[in-house]
């Protein structure tokens, strides 16, 4: 019966974990695990032993490709009507495959080899008089589970470890007991730390930011007109605008602070259409530009009310 539920948990370990997550990071682990243990009957006891505690720990080495080895200590322990008991010691050496189905859940299958200590008081006879021996005998196991990466470099873990000895021969005062293999079913839950970096976080691509070009046209004293050199420095902007296919154009008429502000409020909106109508000419979109006037209130050079500075008589043209 304890056979039954213990490989319906072990199956049921291996497909919880589907689908599962990037492996683990290539580097050193520790972890540990405890749960309970099922021994079947052998020839020092008839009838399965009572389910016991179980607990490992280890060390190993993942190799960042799905693969990862580690040596583990291992103990269980197991009785039966207080008449026998066995407890088995593990060393062994073990091998793993994580499978990468990109989520938290990491399912893993693995074998390992070693050697188990077995130490085993039993009364035979079940009247007679008690055994106590210990011996060394060769050991395997096989490994199913899946890990829970909650943390970078942190999983907890649920197993399900078939552990089966070779069968030895126990004596006490010259009477000898060959005792069938031993086969061990434990289920177990753990942690595991990870002391590798882990996978760089994958840059997500930036697209990159197109800056906006200006242009400044200048203007002669009190005046809306164009001169040569505007014209040519409006046909720049226009052809760039073409070409790298602006969607809109910002154009602002500014004006130097001589005159009322009502008057140069007026003024800057004419240089502004001035400059508007030069780019339609050059092929620009109507609809793609934009013109406002701000008058003397927002000039390239400050000075005092009054003053005539060539550098605020001006439309700034930006291409966006």
């Amino acid at each position: 019966m304890y056979r039954r539920y213990v490989f319906a948990a072990g199956a049921a370990a291996l497909l919880a974990g589907t689908p599962a997550m990037a492996q683990q990071a290539p580097g050193i682990y520790v972890g540990a695990g405890a749960g309970v243990n099922f021994l079947q009957g052998n020839n020092l006891n008839k009838d399965d032993y009572d389910v016991g505690p179980a607990g490992d720990l280890y060390v190993g080495y993942a190799f960042g490709n799905g693969f990862r080895s580690d040596l583990e200590a291992s103990i269980r322990e197991n009785s039966h009507d207080g008449n026998n008991h066995q407890t088995t010691y593990g060393l062994m050496a073990n091998g793993y495959y994580d499978f990468d189905f990109g989520s938290p859940f990491v399912p893993y299958v693995g074998a390992g080899v070693g050697l188990a200590l077995i130490d085993a008081d039993f009364n035979p006879s079940g009247g007679g008089r008690f055994f106590d021996s210990t011996k060394a005998a060769f050991a395997y196991q096989g490994i199913a589970g899946v890990a829970y990466n909650f943390m970078p470099n942190m999983a907890a873990t649920l197993e399900y470890r078939y552990f089966g000895t070779q069968g030895k021969t126990f004596q006490d005062n010259g009477v000898r007991i060959k005792s069938d293999s031993n086969n061990n079913h434990s289920i177990l839950v753990g942690l595991r730390y990870s002391f590798g970096e882990g996978e760089a976080p994958v840059a997500e691509e930036v697209a990159p930011i197109a800056q906006a070009r200006s242009y400044l046209v200048f203007f002669d004293f009190d005046s809306s007109k164009l001169t040569p050199e505007a014209k040519q420095i409006v046909n720049s902007a226009a052809t760039d605008a073409l070409q790298g296919k602006a969607t809109q154009i910002n154009v602002t008429g500014h004006t130097d602070r001589s005159g009322s502000d009502k008057y140069n409020q007026a003024l800057s909106v004419r240089r502004g259409e001035a400059v508007r109508r030069e780019l339609v000419t050059d092929g620009v979109a109507d609809n793609a530009i934009v013109v406002r006037g701000v008058g003397e209130a927002d000039p390239l050079v400050p000075t005092a009310d009054g003053v005539r500075e060539p550098q605020n008589r001006r439309v700034e043209i930006v291409l966006n």
